[in-house]
């Protein structure tokens, strides 16, 4: 990075010096402790100054190459990305606990046979379908917003330190993406009611705001505001869910803002969750489509392709060719001058599982334990807050009947409450 700040945290300095009469081995993950030995919650943005970058080698700007090459051996060395053990071989994350996915299934039949097979004829929106609590956790949609954004006060921290707007628009990448893990849950959240609110903080101070601001179509506005106000994220999405067959695909609708003390933004939008194995097979969280980011004022742009390459089932059993990995993802970030010709700055590429590489600089790895900065709920919130919802309490406390119940009544009154609202607009 262009950017040199000294690290307050201890590192091995030793991890990544091999001697020369030696073979070279393996890069260690750094280790990141304190003094008492215990593994750090929260870590100062300045740390990923102390991540030395791994050479990649990519021969195409427009495709992602597995391997990379060996000058030494002269020889194509598999590169897998630093992809996690949690990958599917043919990319993406694949869910293991099989007794929650055979319990889930079971209701999941139960559903398609109450829709009478409609689902299967029409891409069915989830969102406007009653389904039971056993599918869900307990948790506002409100709340999980927040789980995709848990890297902001490192990444955007340190961006809001950037002059480059290069550089700025690069951690900006690299902080959504490496958000995307964050996202792999098997169970649903609540929908929000509306007035719905919630609010929290990040270990660093920083606060957190959502709020349902429209029934149909639902829209929640959410933001999040430095302690040190070097950056303020808002946004507004509406979450739209459809089963397709026997997948399910989830989009997040709607545009993310940075806004930096120095007058910069950054814009940015989420590609889609395809989640398969609903019914049968095996369960397995990819994303699909592309991530757009825009800098209007420095005129640059980026557009990120996930799964790049993808396959067809009846394409991937008789092609002879190793299937690039789904959970792959390539771009580049482009620059505009006053004559409107593009530059390219910079080539990225990547898995939203492993790793991301900006050119030959790796800015975020999966397997280097950058834990995302702790979360916590405020107490002393408006009544409003949805760690209020009584559904949401007797499913917390185990008790499914009563939680189903408290549920219907909740959708009960918000029906009423827009047939009221729809004939005072008469």
């Amino acid at each position: 990075m262009s950017v040199q700040v000294e690290s307050n945290i201890q590192v091995n300095k030793n991890t990544n010096k091999q001697k020369k009469t030696k073979k070279r081995s393996k890069r260690k993950p750094l280790n990141f402790r304190n003094e008492d030995g215990k593994m750090m919650k929260d870590f100062d943005p300045k740390i990923l100054e102390s991540f030395k970058p791994r050479q990649v080698k990519v021969r195409n700007s427009r495709s992602i190459k597995i391997s990379s090459y060996n000058k030494k051996n002269k020889k194509q060395v598999k590169d897998d990305w630093g992809r996690v053990p949690q990958c599917h071989t043919n990319g993406g994350w694949i869910y293991k606990n099989n007794e929650i996915i055979k319990n889930q299934r079971g209701i999941v039949w139960e559903v398609i046979k109450n829709l009478a097979g409609n689902i299967f004829k029409t891409e069915k929106d989830l969102a406007t379908v009653t389904l039971p609590v056993t599918l869900f956790e307990p948790r506002s949609y409100l709340h999980r917003i927040f789980d995709s954004l848990a890297f902001a006060p490192l990444f955007l921290k340190l961006a809001a330190e950037q002059k480059d707007p290069a550089e700025k628009m690069k951690l900006v990448i690299a902080c959504m993406t490496a958000g995307l893990h964050q996202t792999v849950a098997q169970q649903k959240p609540f929908n929000p009611i509306l007035g719905e609110t919630f609010q929290g903080c990040f270990a660093d101070g920083s606060e957190v705001f959502a709020e349902q601001v429209c029934h149909h179509p639902p829209i929640s506005a959410y933001e999040i505001i430095d302690k040190d106000k070097l950056y303020h994220l808002h946004g507004r999405l509406t979450f739209k869910c459809k089963y397709k067959g026997y997948a399910i695909d989830g989009h997040s609708h709607g545009t993310t803002t940075v806004d930096f003390a120095d007058g910069s933004k950054i814009t940015y939008t989420f590609p889609i969750l395809h989640l398969t194995g609903v019914v049968m097979g095996d369960r397995i969280v990819e994303y699909v489509s592309t991530a757009t980011y825009n800098d209007p004022i420095n005129n640059l742009s980026c557009e990120l392709t996930f799964n790049p390459e993808p396959q067809g089932w009846i394409k991937s059993i008789f092609s002879t060719q190793e299937q690039t990995p789904s959970d792959m993802f390539n771009g580049q970030i482009i620059q505009k001058d006053k004559k409107n010709k593009e530059k390219v700055v910079c080539e990225v590429n990547g898995s939203w599982l492993g790793r991301i590489d900006f050119d030959d600089q790796t800015y975020w790895a999966l397997k280097r334990r950058l834990r995302p900065v702790e979360f916590f709920q405020y107490k002393d919130v408006l009544l409003s807050d949805c760690q209020f919802r009584e559904d949401l309490i007797e499913l917390r406390n185990g008790n499914l009947d009563k939680s189903a119940i408290q549920k219907k009544k909740l959708e009960v009154k918000q029906r009423r409450d827009a047939t009221l609202r729809k004939k005072a607009r008469k």
